[in-house]
């Protein structure tokens, strides 16, 4: 496995879920615990870069956009400070009666467990997008 597939059903409209994913206030506000201290920068277009960084957990992961078109979809490279893998998230939403649909897909990993770890993070990370679009 050298990709990971998530579908998440959000209960708020694909606007919300949107910002949540661009704006660096919102991004910073939901994508690690609170306790990381987290500080993103986001130049959102076609080969404009970003940068999450939880400052206090001492860890930060960044890249650059491939694709933005607003409000369905997202793809950008990804990289983890200190690591030379680098790797390509794709982000598709699609309005529904009840909010939005979530579908991510991260590909590219070098290895298996990379996947799974992963995989991991980004559950939980959407687990707080969850609750930071229904509030």
């Amino acid at each position: 496995m050298t990709e990971i597939r998530i579908h998440r059903e959000l209960h708020a409209p694909i606007g919300d879920v949107w910002r949540s994913l661009t704006d660096p206030d919102e991004l910073a506000s939901w994508f690690w615990p609170q306790r990381f201290g987290t500080e993103c920068r986001v130049d959102l277009r076609v080969g404009g870069t970003y940068r999450i960084d939880g400052v206090a957990a001492g860890v930060a992961v960044s890249g650059g956009y491939v694709a933005v078109d607003e409000p369905t979809s997202l793809s950008f490279t990804w990289a983890w400070d200190g690591d030379d893998e680098q790797t390509l998230v794709t982000i598709s939403l699609a309005p529904t009666d009840a909010g939005t649909t979530l579908d991510l897909l991260h590909e590219r990993f070098s290895s298996a467990q990379t996947a799974v770890d992963h995989e991991q993070g980004w559950n939980d990370c959407l687990d707080r997008l969850s609750s930071a679009v229904r509030a």
